[in-house]
């Protein structure tokens, strides 16, 4: 799959990157120039495009966090760090190794939304991020955060590993490079150029959007289990590409 935007614009050797940059989508703009100052000036065609491939994701972040509010600070912190450690032993039971959680947001703040605002009562979040790699238990893990001191699910991202992204961050290349090379080569045809090679090449963006799930916890759900649809990952890289041609 593979979206292109494409500009072309004649630049004479020598002023190659001082010139307009890359045009509006799908415009050419082609005018003859020399430069009798080099003996290889000669034409040059600029080309952006954007290669694009989807895949399905490889790892799975769960962020969940544990609440607790009291009267007092200590009685919250309390209450906190003894949920929390029940909830990374119920895990730890599922084969789920400390390398794979981490804190994500540690937090003891006033709340004033209780009814006397005098007399606030204190919140303390312990928020966790959980990493796996076994897609197909995320909800299990969800299931046993929440039946073990979680009180709630703050997002599901399904996502790639670093190597998996790499590998489609190359393949993504490839696609753009491919395009802008189809490209420049109608353009420089329908001038009466030909393509003679690569003059300079350059990435300017490369992202991946990854699919996020939201997950809302209710007291039915609370008690069932936990089903979450993966989608696909996208990555996207995008390149311009300077060509040389000739008459």
């Amino acid at each position: 799959m593979a979206a292109v935007a494409l500009a072309a614009l004649l630049l004479t050797a020598g002023c190659l990157g001082t010139g307009n940059g890359v045009g509006d989508a799908g415009q050419a703009q082609i005018t003859n120039a020399q430069s009798s100052a080099s003996a290889n000036a000669g034409t040059t065609l600029q080309v952006s495009a954007t290669g694009s491939v989807e895949a399905d994701p490889d790892q799975a972040i769960v962020r969940v966090a544990v609440v607790e509010t009291a009267e007092d600070a200590a009685v919250a912190r309390g209450r906190l760090a003894e949920n929390a450690s029940a909830m990374r032993e119920a895990l730890a039971e599922l084969g789920i190794e400390d390398g794979q959680i981490s804190t994500a947001r540690y937090d003891i703040d006033t709340d004033y939304r209780s009814e006397d605002r005098r007399d606030p009562r204190y919140r303390a979040v312990h928020a966790f991020r959980i990493t796996l790699t076994d897609l197909d238990r995320v909800g299990e893990v969800i299931d046993t955060a929440v039946e073990n001191g979680a009180s709630q699910v703050d997002d599901v991202r399904f996502t790639l590993s670093e190597e998996r992204r790499r590998d489609l961050r190359t393949e993504a290349l490839g696609e753009a490079m491919s395009d802008a090379r189809g490209q420049a080569d109608a353009i420089a045809e329908s001038a009466d150029l030909t393509v003679t090679g690569v003059h300079r090449v350059s990435t300017t963006d490369v992202g991946y959007r990854p699919s996020p799930q939201r997950v809302m916890l209710t007291a039915e759900a609370a008690n069932a289990d936990t089903t979450i649809d993966r989608g696909s990952v996208s990555v996207t890289a995008r390149v311009v590409v300077v060509y040389n041609a000739s008459a």
